[in-house]
């Protein structure tokens, strides 16, 4: 139980920029709205405030160009997370016990650099679609919902194909041309099914990033989940999953 929560709490670690560079955000923008004209009793001490539109729309604009800038260095931090965490479950699979520090940084060592960039490109998509959404802010409604539900497919397959290539080079030794082959076959050949599979894999990130809409006590309830289990979640259904729809390929 002890080395299940070292686990959680090691590839905790490395999720922790992209938390900080969100609340960041978060304490910009509510200190941001804190400076705007109150209401005080009776109409006393109320001034006009010219120029506010231009002015929240300025500083609206800095805060999230910085806290994209900032994601472009926290997501990929989250790749040491993911290649230690999938390389500790797969020794446990293989040899039945569970050991942490030493499979963690074995795994970061083995497909470290080869995960980075799906994680780099990764973060340069969703900056991408930031000032994708700028550019086109003039743009009708319906060219403006076109490109996000594009911008999102792409990040999603981008995603995708980086999972499967890190699940399969965790599992075997291979070069990062042949792996990013192998992984892209694999991915189409079984689509459907990594796909759910990844939506069930990431589910604590989701809830994570939807539970401040859920109220403050659920909220905080997945909150507590998550540093409890959440990492330990995503690596455990994911390699499990990968490890048991690439048995019937290995043994060929």
């Amino acid at each position: 139980m002890f080395r299940v929560l070292g686990l959680q709490f090691l590839m905790l670690l490395f999720f922790i920029p992209a938390v900080f560079v969100v609340l960041w955000q978060s304490s910009q923008l509510m200190g941001l709205t804190s400076q705007l004209p109150v209401d005080n009793t009776f109409g006393l001490g109320i001034a006009p405030w010219f120029g506010l539109d231009a002015y929240l729309t300025s500083n609206t604009a800095k805060i999230s160009q910085t806290m994209y800038l900032l994601l472009l260095v926290a997501i990929p931090v989250m790749t040491i997370g993911f290649c230690g965490g999938f390389a500790v479950v797969r020794d446990a699979y293989w040899t039945g016990k569970l050991r942490v520090c030493k499979s963690f940084f074995k795994g970061v060592g083995q497909t470290g650099l080869k995960f980075l960039p799906f994680m780099v490109l990764f973060a340069l998509g969703i900056m991408g679609s930031y000032y994708l959404g700028v550019a086109t802010a003039g743009a009708s409604h319906f060219v403006r919902v076109v490109l996000s539900i594009v911008t999102m497919i792409v990040l999603a397959l981008i995603l995708l194909v980086g999972f499967v290539y890190l699940g399969t080079s965790t599992l075997y030794k291979q070069s990062f041309v042949d792996g990013f082959k192998n992984a892209f076959a694999f991915t189409f050949k079984k689509f459907l099914s990594h796909a759910v599979t990844l939506f069930f894999t990431l589910l604590p990130l989701l809830l994570l990033v939807f539970s401040g809409s859920m109220g403050s006590l659920i909220s905080s309830m997945v909150i507590i989940l998550f540093i409890m289990f959440g990492m330990i979640w995503i690596s455990f259904v994911w390699m499990i999953h990968i490890i048991r729809s690439t048995m019937p390929f290995a043994k060929k």
